[in-house]
């Protein structure tokens, strides 16, 4: 059969068992499809029909993912929820915004991601928090491995004018690290930055009167107006580098100074969490609340940096996909 004519028939089966919801085989088809465009140089627009194919296949694999979840995810009801929520939110010293991040992310810990993630979402109007309730949403969806809805989350933040630019910039570039780590290449829409009438008019009128202006060069102001400034302004407290993995070496036992790397589930500003598996039991029983951690090393998206830790909890999951490992909250001493 003609390379054409094979591509068109898979294609048409693979739409087939989707609609039919049998959604393996129908990556199976496309699969088959993408390895015919790729080994026949004569198909015209080779590279776009690859480029839609694999978008299939990601929306595919959304679905497989939620089916598995929601074949295995046990149910918590919302009181237990709220108590978990309230349990491991921080000792109240925090102002109510902090605290309410930090029961959201202890909701996320325990795989409590839907409630979780309506948590974060409210937190999007609170400019204190807005960037970390942000990233904690993309956490969630990289933690259920759905790449394609955080990225998508993102571009809705693009059109959102709650985000200023310094916000979306900061947003992206966690992202991106995270894609990059996980080598899920994706190019994410950006908000092309422009310059409102209103801004433009009171910039004229600066440029027109420059002995007004406390400093100039040149002949030309060098003070942007305080409404052009605002998006570019950076918050009073600079955020603690975003964190995308930690190397821990062994305390003691027999395998001491081996290092191990776990990624970083959930990070609220030098206080990391990590979600180690059950089977590690010789690693937990060293990794007990109060345990210093010498020789740690932190990789973030654009360094890797050596320091120290503590542990400051140590917690097993009693349900949610994750039932039966431990939640590991480390706080970063010196980096």
């Amino acid at each position: 059969m003609d390379p054409k004519d094979q591509i068109v028939s898979l294609l048409k089966e693979a739409d087939l068992y989707q609609n039919q919801g049998l959604l393996n085989e129908a990556k199976e088809r496309y699969k088959k499809a993408t390895d015919i465009i790729k080994n026949s140089p004569n198909i015209k627009n080779g590279q776009e029909l690859i480029a839609n194919i694999v978008k299939k296949v990601v929306d595919l694999n959304q679905k497989i993912i939620k089916i598995n979840q929601a074949a295995t995810k046990p149910t918590v009801s919302d009181s237990k929820q709220t108590l978990i929520k309230k349990l491991f939110a921080g000792d109240g010293e925090n102002d109510n915004h902090t605290s309410a991040l930090e029961g959201a992310i202890a909701l996320a810990k325990f795989g409590q991601f839907d409630r979780a993630l309506e948590e974060f979402e409210r937190l999007l109007d609170v400019e204190a928090v807005r960037v970390a309730a942000a990233k904690n949403i993309v956490r969630c969806h990289l933690e259920i491995e759905a790449l394609e809805d955080a990225a998508l989350c993102y571009e809705r933040w693009v059109g959102d004018d709650r985000f200023a630019y310094a916000q979306l910039d900061k947003i992206r570039f966690f992202l991106e690290g995270r894609f990059s780590k996980l080598g899920f290449e994706r190019e994410l829409y950006q908000r092309e930055e422009t310059i409102s009438d209103e801004d433009m008019e009171s910039l004229e009128m600066e440029a027109a009167t420059p002995e007004e202006s406390s400093s100039s060069v040149n002949g030309q102001h060098s003070e942007c107006s305080s409404a052009v400034m605002e998006d570019m302004e950076l918050p009073e407290e600079e955020e603690f580098l975003d964190i995308n993995s930690v190397g821990i070496q062994l305390p003691s036992g027999a395998q001491k100074g081996r290092m191990v790397e776990f990624d970083v589930s959930f990070q609220t500003g030098n206080s990391i969490n990590l979600i180690i598996s059950s089977k590690e039991s010789a690693l937990l029983d060293q990794l007990v609340k109060g345990t210093k951690l010498n020789d740690m090393q932190f990789f973030s998206p654009i360094a890797i940096l050596n320091g120290s830790g503590v542990v400051t909890a140590k917690t097993q999951i009693k349900s949610g996909p994750k039932e039966g490992d431990y939640s590991l909250d480390i706080t970063i001493l010196t980096t």
